[in-house]
């Protein structure tokens, strides 16, 4: 089997802050790599891992522990509680629609904006070191690895601080340039952003997606825009932190994300 390596950064929603593990079921067809012990494992929830600057193993955050401490401390962190995330549902998708594997690598952390992501911050630097790693785990495995792709679920914070239109696709172009040259990036996939301040600063992230998705085609695609009206369904969002999906939200996302990916791969 070929196994194409899907790289899933962002902000919380992508780091996964859902309010319970609801399935632990493994991906068939699919791994997760673990930069910390270097390996390949069966992928199910919850997923990710916390990881410190220095390269050293770092703690899951729960309620009790001190979010800023926590923030300074971690360039990467793993589904907050040990609770449901996205990962396992996109990728269960994927598989099923790109008849091929899939290794998820999963480079994500709450409160960050695009500026901690960009080349030249230790974010960058993680998620280009995690993804080449886990090609070699893939190689030493005897496995075929096909295409890299990227998906995006980032923006809240950057509305937050109202960062404008342009800047912000501008520094999308330079995130999905910098990681082509540096780790083969084929696909920027983009789970679009949703409402988070719920006026105009929300429209200038969305309208920035969309923006690079019909500039840049060939780089970018956006794999599903439902996130912009969760706010409304029930279910979807935590009713105890704002602008956060629940379990069964995160899961709608991936699985439609990991559908449109595998659609937008066989081309």
């Amino acid at each position: 089997m070929i196994y194409d390596i899907i790289v899933f950064g962002g902000q919380s929603n992508m780091q996964g802050q859902s309010e319970a593990l609801t399935e632990e079921r493994e991906v068939r067809g699919a791994f997760e790599y673990r930069l910390l012990s270097d390996t390949l494992v069966p992928l199910k929830n919850p997923v990710g891992e916390d990881v410190k600057y220095d390269g050293s193993c770092g703690y899951r955050y729960f309620d009790n522990i001190d979010a800023e401490e926590w923030l300074k401390e971690h360039v990467l962190g793993s589904s907050c509680y040990g609770h449901t995330n996205l990962v396992p549902e996109f990728c269960r998708e994927y598989v099923k629609t790109a008849g091929r594997g899939s290794v998820a690598v999963h480079a994500a952390k709450g409160s960050t904006e695009i500026d901690d992501w960009m080349k030249g911050t230790p974010g960058y630097e993680f998620i280009v070191k995690k993804t080449l790693s886990a090609a070699n785990a893939l190689k030493r495995a005897g496995q075929s690895q096909g295409r890299i792709f990227f998906v995006w679920l980032q923006g809240e914070s950057d509305a937050i601080f109202s960062k404008p239109m342009e800047e912000y696709k501008t520094k999308l172009f330079d995130l999905a340039d910098g990681l082509k040259a540096d780790m083969g990036l084929e696909r920027f996939g983009i789970i679009e952003v949703g409402r988070f301040t719920n006026d105009a600063r929300d429209d200038e992230i969305i309208n920035a997606q969309e923006a690079a998705a019909k500039e840049r085609p060939d780089m970018f695609v956006i794999l599903t825009d439902h996130a912009k009206k969760m706010g409304s369904e029930p279910g979807m969002m935590r009713s105890d932190i704002a602008g956060h999906y629940s379990a069964a939200g995160l899961e709608v996302l991936g699985r439609e994300g990991g559908r449109k990916l595998g659609e937008v791969s066989n081309i």
